[in-house]
């Protein structure tokens, strides 16, 4: 199967709220092109929206990898590092993709939801402030600036930010759900004291719990294998199948080597997967 057509089309069933389809059609594919970058930063989305940070961070830890340096890879690394709420390593690789391209105001977005996340709310409000100043066309970066305004005690502030996501882009979703959430927050807010209040709840909706194991950097390279690992031994076995079928009906005279060669890939496959898995 030729690669483009491919990423197109697991695009387009992400972009369709598929992620379980696209993720199915990718898994054979890294598998047999595990050096495909494009492919594993599709991988890393789809297990993001199937609620699988940790196989998210396997597939971006699969692309950073190959590609240390790379601003897309770096950027999936902290998506998946922020749902796990591992926020050191979350900040760390947007900041690097910030770096590694200045002017893109999706990474400087991440590197504020990561901020946000973690819980610095005066960090994010800032970065983003200079951030809209050179991408002052990007709507994303105005909702999410609105949210770190909010966060740190200036709602007139927010809603200004909100709006002019919305002169950006009329129907923008997460503007028009950030308005909802203000809205919600400034219901009992009656003088100072109260909005303080207000602010730190709402600065404490955006915050991720980590999950556990923070301070504990995941090697990317040891689960992107155990994860190449395994998909290469469902291939091994599904050709053992195919062979043997093929060779029962007459199509194909298969000699026992073969059948001896697939079973032993499949079996180093598996231990290889046993030995890399991270408990």
């Amino acid at each position: 199967m030729r690669t483009e057509p491919l990423l197109i089309e697991a695009d387009a069933l992400l972009a369709r709220g598929r992620a379980h389809n696209a993720a199915n059609l990718l898994a054979p594919f890294v598998g047999r092109e595990p050096g495909n970058i494009a492919a594993w930063h599709r991988m890393a989305r789809a297990r993001l929206d199937l609620g699988d940070p940790r196989g998210a961070l396997r597939a971006a830890g699969a692309a950073w990898q190959l590609d240390p340096d790379g601003a897309e890879s770096l950027f999936w690394v902290s998506r998946a590092c922020t749902a796990l709420g591992e926020h050191a390593e979350a900040i760390e690789s947007a900041y690097a993709a910030c770096q590694d391209d200045p002017g893109n105001p999706r990474l400087h977005n991440r590197l504020a939801e990561a901020r946000l996340a973690a819980g610095q709310t005066a960090e994010a409000a800032e970065g983003l402030r200079i951030a809209v100043e050179f991408a002052g066309y990007d709507a994303d970066l105005y909702v999410t600036y609105a949210l770190a305004l909010f966060a740190i005690g200036r709602p007139l502030s927010a809603r200004e930010a909100v709006m002019k996501a919305f002169s950006l882009a009329p129907e923008h979703t997460g503007a028009q759900l950030a308005l909802s959430r203000f809205e919600s927050a400034m219901r009992g807010v009656t003088d100072a004291p109260s909005l303080a209040v207000a602010s730190d709840d709402f600065a404490d909706s955006l915050r991720i719990q980590p999950s556990g194991h923070l301070g504990v950097r995941i090697p990317p390279t040891r689960d992107a294998l155990a994860y190449v690992a395994r998909v290469s031994t469902i291939w091994f076995l599904a050709a053992f199948c195919a062979v043997a079928v093929l060779d029962i009906t007459g199509f194909v005279l298969a000699e026992t080597s073969v059948y001896l060669g697939l079973l032993t890939a499949a079996a180093s496959t598996t231990l290889a997967a046993r030995l890399l898995h991270r408990p």
